[in-house]
Order: structure tokens, then C-alpha cells, then sequence
């Protein structure tokens, strides 16, 4: 796998990860409120936000930086930044469920714009990295 494959599949599994957060978020609360048998076996374990965000964080951060590396747009970085914030402000600091719903929801599609714009960016940029004394002949 080149370079340019393997961060477009980090990508990948980064916008992955968020909708299936976003699907946690939003869809199985609903589903355990209608099925209330379903509630009782499939409770989420109170680990679970911060297993995902320990995840998240070190995902997002190498898929973010290498497509920087190789298309050069900024803009990831701080949409990027500003969702993994709110998923640890969910996943460690907001004790009301709703609240806490509510912000790592925004927090998961942050995360999610930020790597679909940093895909999509690598599949539009040439590779911008300069090169070294080695590859250019110096």
C-alpha cells in the first residue's frame, strides 16, 4: 500500500468511526427506548466513551497531519481539533446524559468533516512535499 493509499484508509476508518459514534449517539438510545428488553442486554459500559475517544485522539491526529503533509490545507487541523475536544468534553467532563449526547454528537461530525475534507484533499493534491537534499540532486 503507498502512502497516499494507507492515509486515505486511515481516513476512512476515521469517518467510519465517527458515524458509528454518531449512530451510538443518536439511533441507539432510540432503539433502547422503544425495546426496553434490548436495554438490558445491550448496555454500553461507562468505558465506552473514553475507549472511543483513547482511539479517536491518536487515529485522528497521524490521519490529519500526514494528509497536511501531503495536500497542504490547514483547515483540518483546527475542525479536527475542535471535535476531539468535544468528544473528551463528553467523554470526561458532562455527567447529564443529554448534554453529554448533545456534545459528542457535535463533536463526532466534526471530526467526521474534518476527514472528509482531509480525503478528499488527498484525492485532488499532487504530492506537495519537498524534497530533500538527496532527491533533488543537491
Amino acid at each position: 500500500m503507498t502512502g497516499s493509499q494507507s492515509l486515505r484508509w486511515l481516513d476512512g476508518f476515521a469517518v467510519t468511526a465517527s458515524a458509528l459514534c454518531l449512530i451510538h449517539c443518536l439511533v441507539l438510545p432510540a432503539i433502547l427506548m422503544a425495546l426496553p428488553v434490548l436495554a438490558t442486554m445491550l448496555a454500553v459500559p461507562e468505558s465506552f466513551h473514553a475507549i472511543a475517544f483513547a482511539l479517536a485522539l491518536p487515529t485522528s491526529t497521524v490521519a490529519i497531519a500526514s494528509g497536511y503533509r501531503r495536500h497542504g490545507r490547514r483547515w483540518p487541523f483546527p475542525v479536527a481539533g475542535l471535535g476531539l475536544t468535544l468528544l473528551g468534553v463528553a467523554a470526561f467532563a458532562i455527567e447529564v446524559e443529554v448534554a453529554e449526547r448533545v456534545v459528542s454528537t457535535a463533536g463526532a461530525i466534526l471530526l467526521a468533516v474534518a476527514h472528509v475534507g482531509n480525503w478528499r484533499a488527498l484525492s485532488h493534491a499532487t504530492d506537495v512535499r519537498r524534497p530533500c537534499a538527496a532527491e533533488d540532486g543537491r
